[in-house]
C-alpha cells in the first residue's frame, strides 16, 4: 500500500502485484531509459522487441489487466483512472517493454473511446487492447509540428468516402502499424493571402488503413541508429466516412484529446534513470556520490509535484495544463541525467553497442533524450502553456493572415 491509496486502491495494488509477480520478471537493475521512446530500438532489435511487447499485451488482455479504466464492452476492465495509474506504477518494476504500444493504447485509443462512434469503439478498441493491431499518429508534418493547426494534408469528400493526400512525419512505428489516426484539412485553401481561414475549425480526424493503396511509409534513420520514426506519404488514399472520428471540422478536439492523454503520462514520470545513474556512480572509482545529489533532489520535487496529478485522478478528473509542467521538467531532468552519465563513463562514453558499458545504453539514451524535448510539444510550447494557462501571463503576439 502507498500512503495515498484508499482501502479499495490498496486492495487493487496488492492484486496487481500478485499477478505481475506470477507472470513477469522484475528488472534486475534500474533501467537506464524509462521508455523505449528514449532508448529507441535498432532495426535488428525492433521485430523481436515488438513481438515481445505485443505478447505481453495479449497476456494482460486475456487476464483482464488491459485497458484498466476502459469499459468491459470494448475489452477493458471497467475500473477507474486511479487503478490504471496504480497498475502502471507496479508494472514499471518489470521488464516487459509494454510502452512500445503507448501511442496506440495510450493516445489514439482514448481519442476513439471519447469521440468515436459505437461501431468504431467495438471494431477498433478490442484488437488494439489485445495487441493484435498497432496504431500510430499521423499528426505532424514537415511544416507543421509544434504549430499543428498549420497542417496542409487534404481530405476531400467523394460520395461515401474521403480521399486524403499529404505528408506526415515523425510517426512512431508507422511502418509496423495497421491503423493511423490522421488529422487532415477539409476546408479553405491552407491560408493563401487575402483569405481568412479557421485553422482549427477546418480540421477533421480519420482512421487510415496503412495497408491502403497510396500509403508509403519511409523509416527515418536517427542519430541513435534506429528507425522507429517514419515519414508517411498519402496519395489519394480512400477512407470510408465511417472511419471519420468526430464530426466534420471537429479534428482539433481529437488532437487535444490525444495530447491530454499524452501529457497525462508525462505528468507521472518514471525516474529509474536516476537510480541507474547512482549505480553507475557507485561502480566508478572516480565519481563521488554527492555529485548527483542535485539530480536526486530535482527528481523528488518532480515526484511530489506529480502527486497533484494523482490527486486530480483520484477525484475522477483529468489534469489540466500542469501536465505541461511535468513534461518540461521531466525531459530536462533526463537530459541532465544522461549527460552526467556520459561524464562518469569518461573515455568509455565514446564507445557504442556491446563495446560500451551497459551495452551502450547510456550512449543510446543520451542521443535519444533530445527527442523528448521536441515530441509531444517542444520545450517552448510547454513554457507558453505554463505561462498563459497556469501563471496567467499575456499571450505571445500571434501573426495574422493579410486581409
Amino acid at each position: 500500500m502507498e500512503p495515498r491509496d484508499s482501502p479499495a486502491e490498496a486492495a487493487f495494488r496488492a492484486e496487481a502485484r500478485v499477478w505481475l509477480s506470477a507472470h513477469a520478471q522484475r528488472h534486475t537493475r534500474p533501467p537506464v531509459a524509462p521508455s523505449t521512446i528514449v532508448a529507441e530500438w535498432k532495426p535488428e532489435e525492433e521485430e523481436e522487441n515488438l513481438a515481445r511487447a505485443r505478447a505481453w499485451q495479449r497476456r494482460k488482455f486475456d487476464a483482464g489487466w488491459a485497458g484498466i479504466n476502459w469499459p468491459a464492452a470494448y475489452g477493458g476492465r471497467g475500473g477507474t483512472a486511479m487503478e490504471a495509474i496504480i497498475f502502471r506504477q507496479e508494472e514499471s518494476a518489470y521488464d516487459v517493454g509494454s510502452d512500445a504500444l503507448a501511442v496506440g493504447i495510450g493516445w489514439c485509443g482514448p481519442a476513439v473511446l471519447v469521440m468515436g462512434t459505437e461501431f468504431q469503439r467495438r471494431r477498433y478498441l478490442p484488437p488494439l487492447l489485445a495487441g493484435d493491431e498497432m496504431w500510430c499518429q499521423l499528426f505532424s508534418e514537415p511544416s507543421a509540428g509544434s504549430d499543428l493547426a498549420g497542417l496542409s494534408t487534404r481530405a476531400t469528400r467523394d460520395g461515401d468516402d474521403w480521399t486524403i493526400s499529404g505528408q506526415k512525419v515523425w510517426s512512431t512505428f508507422a511502418h509496423r502499424s495497421k491503423w493511423g489516426l490522421c488529422i487532415a484539412r477539409h476546408t479553405g485553401d491552407g491560408g493563401h493571402a487575402g483569405e481568412h481561414v479557421d485553422r482549427h475549425g477546418g480540421l477533421t480526424a480519420f482512421i487510415v488503413d496503412l495497408e491502403s493503396a497510396g500509403v508509403i511509409c519511409r523509416p527515418l534513420r536517427q542519430m541513435t541508429d534506429s528507425s522507429n520514426f517514419n515519414e508517411v506519404y498519402l496519395d489519394e488514399v480512400r477512407v470510408p466516412d465511417d472511419r471519420r472520428v468526430g464530426e466534420v471540422g471537429d479534428g482539433w478536439r481529437v488532437v487535444i484529446t490525444t495530447f491530454m492523454y499524452e501529457r497525462m503520462a508525462a505528468a507521472l514520470p518514471r525516474l529509474s534513470a536516476i537510480d541507474a545513474l547512482a549505480d553507475l556512480v557507485r561502480s566508478s572509482p572516480m565519481a563521488a556520490p554527492e555529485s548527483i545529489s542535485d539530480l536526486y533532489l530535482k527528481g523528488r520535487v518532480l515526484q511530489f509535484t506529480s502527486l497533484r496529478a494523482l490527486t486530480t485522478f483520484s477525484m475522477g478528473r483529468l489534469p489540466g495544463p500542469e501536465g505541461s509542467l511535468g513534461k518540461l521538467v521531466w525531459s530536462s531532468l533526463l537530459t541532465e541525467v544522461y549527460d552526467r552519465g556520459l561524464g562518469v563513463l569518461g573515455a568509455h562514453g565514446l564507445l557504442s553497442d556491446h563495446d560500451a558499458p551497459s551495452n551502450g545504453q547510456w550512449q543510446d539514451a543520451f542521443l535519444g533524450a533530445p527527442g523528448l524535448r521536441i515530441g509531444g510539444g517542444t520545450d517552448q510550447i510547454q513554457r507558453n502553456i505554463i505561462a498563459e494557462r497556469i501563471l496567467g501571463l499575456p499571450r505571445d503576439p500571434r501573426s495574422r493572415a493579410p486581409g
